[in-house]
Order: C-alpha cells, then sequence, then structure tokens
C-alpha cells in the first residue's frame, strides 16, 4: 500500500471515529436531557404532593381548633346551664315550701273548718306542690350530675336488701292498681359496689315508671343475675311499651313517649337522671322494649370482691 493510499484509509478511519463519538455525544445528550426531563416531572410531583401535604395539615389545624372552640364553647353553655338549674331550682323550692306549709295548715282547719270542696281544692293544691317540688329535686339532682357534685358513697351492698327497701316504697300505687309484683333473683347474696342512697333512688324511678305505664291487674317483675364482676338488676313490665325509635331518646333529658301512648305525666327526667347515676358508680341503665307488650329496663352494677362490711 502506497503512502497515498496509507493516508486515505486514516483519515477515512478517523472520519469514522468522529461520527461514532458524535452519535454517541449525541445520544448521551438526549439521555441526559431526558434523565433531566423525568427528574423534573418527579421534582413537580413531589411539590405538588407537599403542597397538599402542607394544606392538609392547615385544615387538620383548622378543624382542630373549631373543634376545641366548639368544646370550649359547650362547656361554658353547660357551666350556665347548670349555673341556670341550680339558681331556678333554690330559688323554686322556698316558695313551694311555704305553699305546701300553707296548705297544710288550711287543711288542717286552723282558718276555720272547710267544705268538701274546700278540702279537695287544698288537696289539689297539695298534690301539684309535691309534683313541682319533685320535678325542683330533679334539676338539681342533674344540675349536681352534670357539672360533677354529685357525690357517691360506693360501699358493699346487698343488693336484695335494697330490693326489699325499695318494695316497700312502691306497693301501695301497686295495690292501687291492682297489679302483681313478682321478685325473682339467681342469687340474694349478690353483693354490689354502689351508693345505697342512689340505687334505691334508681330502682324506685324503675318501678315507679312500670307501675305509672302498666294497665290495671298487670304484673310488674324484678330479678337480679350476674356474669362475671357485674351484676343486673331487671325491672319488666306488661305495660304499653316503647317505640324503637325513642329507646335510646327515653334517657335523654326532658324526653317523654309519646303522649298518646300514656295519660301519666312526668318530668322527662327520671331515666336521664338514673343513667347518669348508674354510669357514675362505673355501671349503665339499659332498656329492650317492644310497642304494646312491655319493656324491660336492665340496672348493671359492679360485683363487689373486698371483705368490707356490708350495708
Amino acid at each position: 500500500m502506497n503512502p497515498s493510499d496509507e493516508e486515505k484509509l486514516l483519515q477515512s478511519t478517523a472520519l469514522q471515529n468522529a461520527n461514532s463519538v458524535f452519535l454517541a455525544r449525541q445520544r448521551a445528550e438526549q439521555e441526559l436531557i431526558r434523565t433531566k426531563e423525568v427528574l423534573q416531572a418527579r421534582t413537580d410531583e413531589l411539590v405538588a404532593s407537599l403542597a397538599r401535604m402542607e394544606e392538609t395539615l392547615q385544615e387538620r389545624d383548622r378543624a382542630r381548633s373549631d373543634a376545641d372552640e366548639a368544646r370550649r364553647i359547650a362547656q361554658e353553655a353547660n357551666e350556665a346551664k347548670g349555673r341556670f338549674l341550680r339558681m331556678i331550682s333554690h330559688e323554686l323550692r322556698t316558695p313551694l315550701g311555704a305553699i305546701g306549709g300553707y296548705a297544710a295548715l288550711i287543711e288542717e282547719g286552723i282558718h276555720g273548718p272547710l267544705t268538701d270542696k274546700q278540702r279537695e281544692s287544698v288537696a289539689r293544691i297539695r298534690h301539684n306542690q309535691q309534683h313541682l317540688l319533685g320535678l325542683v329535686n330533679e334539676l338539681l339532682d342533674l344540675a349536681r350530675i352534670e357539672s360533677g357534685r354529685v357525690s357517691l358513697n360506693l360501699e358493699r351492698l346487698l343488693f336484695q336488701s335494697v330490693i326489699e327497701s325499695v318494695r316497700h316504697m312502691i306497693e301501695p300505687q301497686i295495690a292501687a292498681k291492682s297489679q302483681h309484683l313478682d321478685v325473682q333473683s339467681d342469687d340474694p347474696d349478690l353483693v354490689v359496689r354502689a351508693d345505697r342512697e342512689r340505687v334505691e333512688q334508681i330502682v324506685l324511678n324503675l318501678l315507679s315508671n312500670a307501675v305509672k305505664f302498666t294497665g290495671q291487674g298487670g304484673t310488674i317483675t324484678i330479678s337480679t343475675t350476674h356474669s362475671g364482676d357485674k351484676v343486673y338488676l331487671h325491672v319488666q313490665d306488661t305495660g304499653i311499651g316503647i317505640p324503637a325509635d325513642k329507646l335510646e331518646a327515653v334517657f335523654e333529658s326532658f324526653v317523654q313517649i309519646e303522649p298518646a301512648l300514656s295519660h301519666t305525666r312526668g318530668s322527662g327526667l327520671g331515666l336521664a337522671i338514673s343513667r347518669q347515676l348508674a354510669r357514675a358508680m362505673h355501671g349503665d341503665l339499659t332498656v329492650e322494649s317492644v310497642l304494646g307488650t312491655g319493656s324491660t329496663f336492665t340496672l348493671c352494677l359492679p360485683r363487689a370482691t373486698d371483705s368490707t362490711a356490708l350495708t
């Protein structure tokens, strides 16, 4: 090969190498551009995601702040309601007591003998005075419970003794309607840890309601059961029952069943107070009912396990 051919070959090889380098560089630049575009897209996605996260966090903070404000307003409203109930209740107790006192004096004939009509009118005055006084006492009870000021004396308590005590209180009402009271217990020695006065208050309220909403000659059953560390008292009646949509509502303050279902009256506070008292003693109060057949209210209380003296 002469020098001229060698020079041409070298030039051709150099040109091919240059083209290869150029193409490789061009491909590398294109790949770099694609990589930058991918990185930029991912960066944009990350920035957008961070922005959404920041917005979510801000919304959560706003929601938390709104919730805190709503709780504060609700607490202030509840405290104001409690103060109002306590004030009104105390203001009403004095004149109601005076009305009852004067009615009793008139009934005793201190201002002269009464005619039958006058005696009947005085009896109505005393009846309504007692009703209003009972309502005032319930309002005070509700105000104390909702403000956390209710005082409880938790002790070991023989459940059967409570039943017997309340039974004597309710028997005149049961006799007046020719009803039958049936007391059953799977264990007469059941002991709970509770406040005796408050348990009697709850059971008396349940029995009074049972008598009130059960017709002449109906049956009311008191029974006790236990399971594990819980003791249950059931008050079952054969009365008018409760509509399904009212089963929880009856435990709300001032709520009563439909007037068309009953001709009785009440404050609508007894069950609300009873449930709150039961829960304050680490128990509960629930109900099952079939409209037109009857209701069963169940008081649940913790079973006592210590060895302190019974009451």
